[in-house]
């Protein structure tokens, strides 16, 4: 068995830097347990530590990467779900039973997309897109508010917001794509429309524009969601993109703002 595409192939090697393990263990209906550490190379989300507890799949077998307080527990469920079963409901609930012995929670259950390869950006028309590079989206996208799923608003630290493309009505921004450098390898497309502007097509057309602007850039752009955000996964699919893998996160049960 091989996987679909080199970009598939990429994303799989970068989840084998996040879990510590080998990109065909995404290929092995057993899954593997391994030890949770920090790699130079991994995704730079929102933890500068090792997460407690975490699991991706590809659709066939689950990498559990986790601490070693619930390294035997995470093996037993790896023995007793095949495939991608430890993503259903009732299995989060029985993880979860045990994570609340050390005051943590799964609080993130998202769904992640690649785009099609290969990619290609046609314009609709009608839309007027402005592109802006790192140093303009701090002076210039910054100032402006309300773009929280597209911005990181955050200047500091290895994670940036690298590129934006935005749409213009007159004078007035109305949504903003942005790309943040997860990896060396993988940016991360997140995208916000103002409500009156919403339901035309604005959000998708932008993130097919970035996408192909990312791609010129030498990175391979991604985009997740939660589960239950309908209307963010029909973006993307509307963008060229298709369902790739699936991860869960465990966070602090007091934790106000859980985010992934």
């Amino acid at each position: 068995m091989t996987f679909r595409n080199e970009l598939i192939a990429s994303a799989a090697s970068q989840l084998a830097c996040d879990y510590c393990c080998n990109p065909t263990d995404f290929l092995n209906d057993k899954g593997r347990v391994t030890l949770a550490r920090i790699t130079d190379n991994r995704r730079r989300c929102f933890r500068t530590e090792p997460d407690f507890f975490k699991a991706a799949t590809m659709g066939y077998g689950t990498v559990i990467s986790a601490a070693s307080e619930v390294m035997e527990f995470s093996r037993e469920l790896i023995e007793k779900c095949s495939g991608d079963e430890l993503f259903d409901q009732k299995k989060i609930l029985l993880i979860n039973s045990r994570l609340a012995r050390y005051n943590k929670v799964i609080a993130a259950n998202n769904i992640y997309f690649l785009p099609e390869s290969p990619y290609r950006y046609v314009s609709r028309g009608g839309l007027k897109i402005h592109f802006c590079e790192e140093d303009e989206i701090i002076s210039q996208l910054y100032p402006i508010k309300g773009f929280n799923h597209a911005l990181l608003y955050n200047s500091e630290g290895p994670r940036r917001d690298k590129l934006a493309a935005c749409a213009i009505n007159g004078n007035e921004i109305v949504g903003i794509a942005g790309a943040s450098s997860d990896s060396p390898i993988m940016w991360q497309i997140g995208i916000d429309v103002i409500p009156r502007f919403r339901g035309h097509g604005i959000g998708s057309e932008l993130v097919s524009a970035l996408t192909q602007a990312v791609f010129m850039h030498g990175a391979i752009p991604y985009y997740g969601t939660w589960n239950g955000n309908i209307a963010s996964q029909n973006t993307a699919r509307r963008a060229g993109y298709y369902p790739v893998w699936a991860e869960m996160f465990a966070f602090d049960i007091e934790t106000e703002k859980f985010g992934y």
